[in-house]
């Protein structure tokens, strides 16, 4: 499935394909939500689609009927085995050895590897030697959203395709036309999303915007010291903290700008109290996410808070 926005990117990789350029690796890069997956399929199933003159996969020859179905065993997809875990060594060496294997039903054997940077230093280092001696009729196809964690060797063996959001007019269009969506929640849902279409459609279609409206107030409860930390913890738990903290983070950014000169200090402590907790919930997959909440309520809750500072909802 193609996306309005993704039009150019295919259209140069069709004329690569055209003139038989195609090169043995490539990079996704960009933030979440543009549909980088569903590209990389893309690629992935016109290269193995045993109709070469086709403008997209034809969708009915026998490769792609397996490629749909999930099981092309001329394609490989490496992600990590558990959701926050690493891309392991053994994965990266069974890519190598299906490498070098005949192909079963296409001409060429594609992998996809996502996220690219999940991989461990030992698969990086595993993956690296499959870049530098690739087989002939391969293609591996790297996603990455953070490209800048991985190791510059790796990039400079990928041809990079950048992925850009599109413009919000585009943005808006396309996501009324999967849905009847009031057009300020979709704003909205834009703004949270930092503009990725995807993303904001997941938003709006399911219960991220009437949890954001309950942190709201459960913030405004907690900066009053009219809230339990341990408590609204256990509730905040369940939510996509990433999410939250982005959310209360724009909120006060907003606030901040709107006080201008009367913006007071208690704004740009608590602000920067959103930001140690977005660092942290980076910086490690390992993280305990409900002492990482309490740890950020509690510091929020010692900043000495005058009215200004409550982030309305």
């Amino acid at each position: 499935m193609l996306y309005p926005w993704q039009n150019q990117v295919w259209q140069r990789f069709r004329q690569q394909y055209e003139q038989q350029r195609i090169p043995h690796a490539i990079i996704l890069t960009g933030p979440s939500g543009l549909g980088q997956t569903a590209l990389a399929e893309q690629i992935a199933m016109h290269v193995l689609c045993e109709k070469q003159d086709t403008e997209l996969p034809c969708g009915q020859c026998h490769s792609c009927e397996l490629f749909i179905a999930g099981n092309h065993p001329d394609h490989t997809v490496i992600e990590p085995e558990e959701a926050g875990k690493a891309i392991k060594i053994e994965q990266i060496r069974d890519l190598k050895q299906k490498q070098t294997l005949t192909t079963n039903v296409s001409e060429w054997k594609t992998a996809i590897v996502m996220p690219a940077e999940a991989m461990n230093v030992n698969a990086s280092n595993s993956l690296l030697k499959l870049l530098e001696e690739p087989q002939p009729n391969t293609l591996l196809i790297l996603i990455s959203a953070e490209p800048t964690k991985l190791p510059i060797t790796i990039l400079s063996r990928c041809q990079k395709v950048p992925f850009n959001t599109p413009n919000r007019e585009e943005s808006i269009t396309w996501i009324q036309s999967e849905g009847d969506f009031d057009e300020a929640n979709i704003e909205k849902a834009l703004t949270l999303a930092d503009s990725a279409p995807l993303l904001a459609l997941s938003l709006l279609t399911d219960d991220s915007l009437t949890i954001l409206e309950q942190v709201s107030i459960d913030f405004t409860k907690l900066l009053q010291h009219k809230a339990n930390p341990v408590q609204l913890a256990q509730q905040w738990q369940q939510y996509d903290l990433a999410l939250v903290l982005r959310y209360l983070q724009l909120r006060l950014k907003d606030r901040i700008v709107k006080q201008n000169v009367r913006s007071n200090s208690q704004n740009w402590q608590i602000y920067d109290c959103i930001i140690k907790a977005v660092k942290l919930l980076s910086s490690s997959n390992n993280i305990n996410k409900i002492l990482l909440i309490e740890q950020f309520m509690v510091s929020v809750m010692d900043v000495p808070t005058s009215q200004n500072a409550v982030v309305n909802h």
